[in-house]
């Protein structure tokens, strides 16, 4: 029953992430690039229910390009950055 449960669970993570990138249309590409390079390696749903500030996204994504090194230019990053907070203003 727990595994159920899990499972449905991280299904409707998957969705409602997936639902939140579309949901913030184009945005100049940064949706996509975001799904692109941030699933690459995780669900975009961790990212996309966490609640930071500027600072805070900033010190995430650096941290993810110290990861996987050449895989987020510093431009990219910045793009990524900049639709994660703009995620934030809708949420309260």
């Amino acid at each position: 029953m727990k595994k159920v449960i899990l499972l449905v669970l991280t299904a409707a993570m998957v969705a409602l992430g997936a639902a939140g990138v579309q949901a913030a249309g184009k945005n100049n590409g940064a949706a996509g690039l975001f799904k692109a390079k941030c699933s690459a390696c995780h669900s975009d749903a961790i990212a996309l229910h966490m609640k930071k500030d500027r600072a805070g996204w900033e010190t995430t994504v650096k941290m993810m390009q110290n990861k996987r090194a050449n895989f987020i230019s510093n431009e990219d990053a910045q793009k990524i950055v900049d639709y994660l907070v703009s995620l934030q203003s809708g949420k309260k």
